[in-house]
């Protein structure tokens, strides 16, 4: 296929590998480049990303890079926000110049936010920034209403607003 010719990917996790082998195995971009703060794990993925691309013949070619962020045990929401919004904002500065035909698919929490921080900074159209990841997010809020509510998380309550 070949239609993009570099693909960007920060954070290699299950998420982020999977995407990263569907786009080899597919050839949609010719370089593909692998950012994770655990070095073993952004390694371990660029070999299996090799086998596939050896086997399937494939003309993507994965480069890595590494992204050092420091994770503290006990910090808040908020600082994991900060951090997280601190993260996006050196990427996306170190990814500067978009092409206009960029697409820029965002995978963090609070996916919303940096989603948001990722347009503004890109200075691409809401139609080439994606922001993927509230669906778990949702479902986690769902269960702590149900919880409290002492209902089923799987119902749901309908209304009408003025």
């Amino acid at each position: 296929m070949g239609s993009a010719s570099r693909v960007a990917i920060v954070g290699v996790g299950e998420v982020g590998g999977a995407v990263a082998y569907n786009l080899a195995l597919n050839s949609i971009p010719s370089e593909l480049l692998l950012v994770d703060l655990e070095l073993n794990l952004r390694n371990a993925q660029i070999e299996d990303l090799s086998d596939v691309i050896y086997s399937t013949n494939s003309s993507t070619r994965v480069r890595p890079a590494t992204y050092r962020l420091w994770f503290f045990q006990g910090q808040t929401t908020v600082d994991y926000t900060s951090r997280n919004t601190s993260m996006i904002r050196e990427v996306m500065e170190a990814m500067k110049p978009f092409r206009p035909d960029t697409v820029l698919l965002v995978v963090a929490n609070p996916v919303d936010l940096l989603t948001s921080i990722a347009k503004d900074m890109a200075g691409l159209p809401p139609s080439q920034v994606i922001g993927t990841g509230t669906t778990l997010d949702t479902y986690r809020l769902r269960g702590m209403v149900a919880s409290r509510a002492l209902m089923h998380s799987s119902w749901a309550v309908t209304g009408k607003t003025k």
